[in-house]
């Protein structure tokens, strides 16, 4: 798991998703304010209508969804257990037109919990061995994990 990233760290893709969402209210908006001919106003206002409730459940489930992947991000900030997890298998491949990534699947066990297993995408030309270990936090009670980048800085891989 990611941790989520802020609008501040993504404003071009904001700005467009915004743009694209709010088309409902400003179709609405323009036919309404007398910036559309008469001809076409109802066929304007209609489809302004329509877009409209389209955008507001745009915007609901995205914060919604931002607002949920920031407490699970807490939640493993706060109750988060370190362990490490052995690499059970590694397999190049594409992850892009010209970049290659390495597949990874992972045996994790936590403590009073059954083990499981995952799989992650990870990025770069570094090779990674059957057998290294690399480190997860884990929710001790809860099915939440995410790979941890340098076990030294603490930091959360992206």
């Amino acid at each position: 798991m990611n941790r989520p990233t802020g609008f501040a760290e993504q404003p071009i893709w904001t700005a467009l998703g915004l743009l694209v969402v709010c088309a409902g209210p400003l179709i609405l908006l323009a036919a309404l304010n007398g910036y559309v001919p008469d001809d076409d106003k109802v066929g304007v206002v209609v489809t302004g209508l329509v877009l409209t409730p389209l955008t507001v459940v745009v915007l609901v489930l995205a914060v919604v969804g931002t607002v949920r992947d920031q407490r699970v991000w807490r939640d493993l900030d706060t109750a988060g257990v370190r362990v490490m997890g052995e690499v059970t298998s590694a397999e190049r491949v594409w992850c892009g037109e010209d970049d290659r990534c390495t597949r990874v699947r992972m045996l994790v066990t936590v403590p009073g919990r059954p083990p499981f297993t995952t799989s992650h995408l990870v990025g770069g030309e570094e090779i990674i061995e059957v057998g290294t270990r690399i480190p997860v936090d884990v929710h001790p009670t809860r099915d939440l994990f995410r790979l941890v980048a340098d076990p030294s800085t603490g930091g959360a891989s992206r």
